[in-house]
This record gives structure tokens, sequence and C-alpha cells, in this order.
């Protein structure tokens, strides 16, 4: 495997979850507005789905030259794989975020255990890390084949 599929395929899921950990060890997160970004991410989280949608319908409706030399080149299937991680990603961040946000009003008239605060802080910083990171290496070949 060569570095460049090794960084494609795990370079989200290893930096969102070594933020994650981070963030569960120093507990950086109780400087940020959490619920905040949890509603932004929502707000991100469904744009980036309508678009990665209406982007996958273009390239499979869509019948150009470029496209040709994509499928001859066979990225085609890397492209769209891609976008499905992406995808599936952004559903995945929205749900999290909901739940977070439905959660932590919840949880507001509680005493909690901080750890299982900071627990769901690292959650959400990793589901939103990882999205952000599919999306960019799926625009970034996205990008890079359409030129």
């Amino acid at each position: 495997m060569t570095f460049e599929k090794f960084k494609e395929k795990y370079l989200a899921i290893i930096l969102s979850l070594l933020i994650g950990a981070l963030n569960y060890k120093f507990q950086f997160s109780k400087c940020i507005d959490m619920e905040k970004l949890a509603d932004k991410a929502i707000d991100v989280s469904s744009i980036s789905f309508g678009f990665l949608l209406a982007v996958l319908a273009l390239l499979l409706q869509t019948q150009t030259p470029k496209l040709d030399r994509i499928k001859s080149a066979g990225k085609f299937g890397e492209l769209v794989g891609l976008n499905r991680r992406a995808v599936i990603s952004s559903s995945i961040v929205a749900i999290v975020s909901l739940l977070y946000v439905s959660i932590n009003l919840g949880l507001t008239n509680f005493q909690h255990n901080i750890n299982i605060s900071i627990l769901f802080d690292s959650f959400i910083l990793i589901t939103a890390i990882y999205l952000v990171i599919v999306v960019y290496q799926f625009l970034d070949l996205f990008y890079f084949l359409i030129k």
C-alpha cells in the first residue's frame, strides 16, 4: 500500500481519533462553546449532505470527455467512494450533534460526572473533524480530476 492510499484511507480516522483522545486527556473542549459547535455542525453537515448528493447526481448523469477520462483512469470508483464516505459522515455528524444538543439540554438540570461531558465533547469533535477531512479529500480529488 502506497503512502497516498494509506493517507486517503486512514488519515481522517487517525486525526479525528487523535484529536478526540487529546481532548479527553487535556479537556480543551471546556474552552469551547460545545453546544454552539454542535449547533453549527448540524448546519454544516446538512449543507454538505445536500451538496455532496447533488454532485453525485451530476457525476452519474453527465457524459463529458473529462468524465470519460476519469472513468478510463480508474478514478471514478474512488471518487464515488469518497463521496459516499462524506455523505455518510455528514449524516452521522447531524445525528450525533442533534443527540448532543438534546442530551446536553437534558443534563443541565442534573449533576453529572465531568468525564461524561468530556466524552460527549470528544465524540462531537471526532465526528466533526472526520467530516471535514473526508469532504476535503473528496473535493481535492474532484477538483484534481476535473481540471
